[in-house]
C-alpha cells in the first residue's frame, strides 16, 4: 500500500515535522539508516533553500515508490511565490548529493517544485581508510 502526505510549510517548525514524517516514510519503506538521513536532511535542506521557514507559501509531500523490483521515497518541496529561475547555479548541489535524483520544475499554479527521489539499496562508494595503526608500530 502506498503511503503520501502533504505538509504545509510555515515556519522551522514545521521543516522539521516534515523532515521527521520524511525520516519514518523512508523506514517504513525499508530504507537503512543512511539512506533514511539523507532523504531526511535533503528535506530540510530543500525547505531552507526554498526559504519556506521564513513564511513563504509552501509545502513538502512525501510518497513511497514501488518501480519493478525497488521501493523508494519521493520528495516534493514547493514554494508558491517563486520561480526556478530565482535558484541560483549551485545553490541546490548540497542536496542533490544526499539523493538518487532530482528534478526542479514549475508546477501549472507557478512557483518552484524540487522533486527528490531517494532507492533503498543504492550502491554507494565505499570509503578505504586503510588498516588500523596498532600502538606498538607507529602505522608502519
Amino acid at each position: 500500500m502506498d503511503k503520501s502526505q502533504t505538509i504545509t510549510i510555515n515556519n522551522e517548525l514545521d521543516i522539521i515535522e516534515a523532515r521527521m514524517r520524511v525520516r519514518t516514510l523512508a523506514r517504513e519503506t525499508g530504507l537503512d539508516l543512511f539512506d533514511q538521513a539523507r532523504i531526511s536532511l535533503a528535506t530540510s535542506t530543500l525547505a531552507i533553500i526554498l526559504g519556506l521557514e521564513k513564511g513563504s507559501r509552501g509545502s513538502v509531500g512525501m510518497t513511497q515508490l514501488h518501480a519493478h523490483d525497488r521501493v523508494g521515497v519521493q520528495v516534493i518541496c514547493i514554494r508558491h511565490d517563486t520561480s526556478p529561475h530565482d535558484l541560483t547555479v549551485g545553490v541546490l548541489d548540497d542536496a542533490r548529493r544526499m539523493v538518487d535524483e532530482m528534478q526542479v520544475s514549475q508546477p501549472s499554479g507557478g512557483g518552484v517544485a524540487v522533486t527528490v527521489v531517494k532507492w533503498a539499496g543504492r550502491a554507494r562508494d565505499r570509503i578505504d581508510i586503510g588498516r588500523p595503526l596498532r600502538a606498538d608500530d607507529g602505522g608502519n
